[in-house]
């Protein structure tokens, strides 16, 4: 069960240097999900970040309710999964990128974070691996010695999300600002490469 004294949300006004989690060896993957569910981005964080934190939080949300991780959701997060599917693999994929947005990444100026770039290379990775229908993922798991991805399908749902995880918005990543004033479009303006300098 998450624990009574677990805020009903978890603010992240600024990335929050370690990596906040419950305790891995005591916590179910149900309630270790449902505490990172709780996690809200600053309402003035940057359109870039926002948007890869909630794709990848509603990603996380949806693929803990896939029955393909039902044999797992009763262990503890450290404990080796009952059954490792693509699915489990790209929940704990997605919820590890959630994790170092959260710790690693400032909310209004990603382009920033050194981090901000692994993140967005992760999102591409992922986009590639659910849309995938060549069984890129299975065979990754097989070469490893994994053999539960019989019948395994990521749904509809997850797809469509997945297809928008690399889909930033338009505006510079560092501070948002949409485009230069003769109307270029920005991917990180003159301020926030300042920023970046310092």
């Amino acid at each position: 069960m998450p624990r009574e004294d677990w805020p009903t949300t978890i603010p992240i006004d600024a990335a929050t240097g370690s990596y906040l989690s419950p305790d891995t060896t005591t916590t179910t993957r149900t309630d270790f999900t449902d505490f990172f569910l709780r996690f809200r981005p600053a309402s003035d964080a940057n359109p870039h970040y926002t948007h890869l934190f909630n794709v990848h939080q509603r990603l996380v949300g949806l693929l803990i309710n896939h029955p393909a991780m039902i044999p797992n959701l009763q262990q503890t997060f450290s404990t080796p999964a009952n059954s490792k599917n693509k699915v489990y693999f790209m929940w704990d994929f997605l919820l590890r990128t959630l994790q170092h947005l959260a710790a690693k990444v400032d909310p209004k100026f990603p382009d920033s974070s050194p981090m901000f770039r692994d993140v967005f290379s992760r999102a591409v990775t992922a986009k590639m691996y659910i849309l995938d229908t060549t069984g890129k993922l299975e065979r990754a798991n097989a070469s490893v010695g994994y053999s539960d991805d019989d019948g395994v399908e990521f749904t509809d749902e997850v797809k469509a999300l997945a297809e928008t995880l690399d889909e930033i918005p338009d505006g510079c990543a560092g501070c948002g600002k949409e485009e230069e004033e003769g109307g270029e479009k920005l991917h990180v303006c003159a301020k926030s490469k300042d920023v970046e300098g310092a």
